[in-house]
């Protein structure tokens, strides 16, 4: 589990924290935008995984593969995955909607899980290391969940996606209130109270014009993220 979630850590930080409006413009474009995004991943999964690149990932009576390997396989599957969600999206007119975006998602959590070596001992413990997990909460909670209310509110709702002001602010209020629910004994229940208050108060007198959808589904993916970290972080 150690690797697990160091590799879905690298996978979150590539395919939406270092994933700019122009990254994402550009692999739709061009096979050189796309082997540029599809080269952070194992950049990333390196940076983390470092330590058990020579150990084996997968050791079967049938197949031993070395970490490097994992690595290079995963990225080699990502590629072909997001060029062929591009390929039919353009080839056969379809619209980039959310069902798209999740079997997207889907699809290259699967391959993780293919190649994530399972150990006795050490699979029996799902949070083995409290940072990674932690670190992919936040990023849910930001990045992430940009693009998944993007996503539903576009196909719901004929919805846009936010602008530079507005992506950053609203991602802003949703970390605050995921690290509200850091706070030690049950202070932290108060807290959160008059920060989704002040969220409320500011949408209100429309000094944050953002929409209902973005303000109640940003908040309820925020306290369930922020819930999740506590519950890591103090167990």
């Amino acid at each position: 589990m150690v690797i697990l979630w160091r590799l879905m850590l690298g996978h979150l930080l590539a395919d939406f924290t270092f994933q700019s409006n122009f990254i994402n413009a550009w692999k739709r474009k061009s096979i050189w935008g796309m082997l540029a995004h599809c080269a952070m991943h194992p950049v990333a999964y390196i940076a983390f995984t470092y330590p058990y690149l020579n150990e084996m990932w997968v050791d079967t009576p049938w197949i031993r593969l070395q970490g490097w390997t994992c690595i290079l396989l995963i990225f080699f599957l990502h590629f072909i995955e997001d060029e062929w969600r591009v390929f039919t999206i353009f080839k056969f007119k379809l619209a980039d909607n959310f069902l798209y975006f999740a079997w997207d998602q889907v699809i290259h959590y699967a391959v993780i899980f293919m190649f994530f070596p399972v150990r006795m001992g050490d699979s029996a413990l799902w949070v083995p290391e409290k940072w990674p997990v932690l670190a992919c909460l936040f990023i849910m909670v930001t990045h992430f969940s940009t693009v998944f209310i993007y996503f539903l509110e576009k196909d719901l709702f004929a919805g846009y996606f936010p602008d530079f002001d507005e992506k950053y602010l609203t991602m802003a209020e949703r970390l605050v209130l995921a690290l509200c629910f850091l706070l030690p004994g049950w202070w932290f229940m108060p807290v959160v109270g008059v920060w989704v208050g002040n969220m409320a108060y500011l949408r209100h007198k429309r000094l944050m014009d953002f929409s209902w959808f973005s303000f109640y589904a940003g908040g309820t993916l925020a306290a369930l993220c922020g819930w999740g970290a506590r519950l890591v972080y103090y167990s």
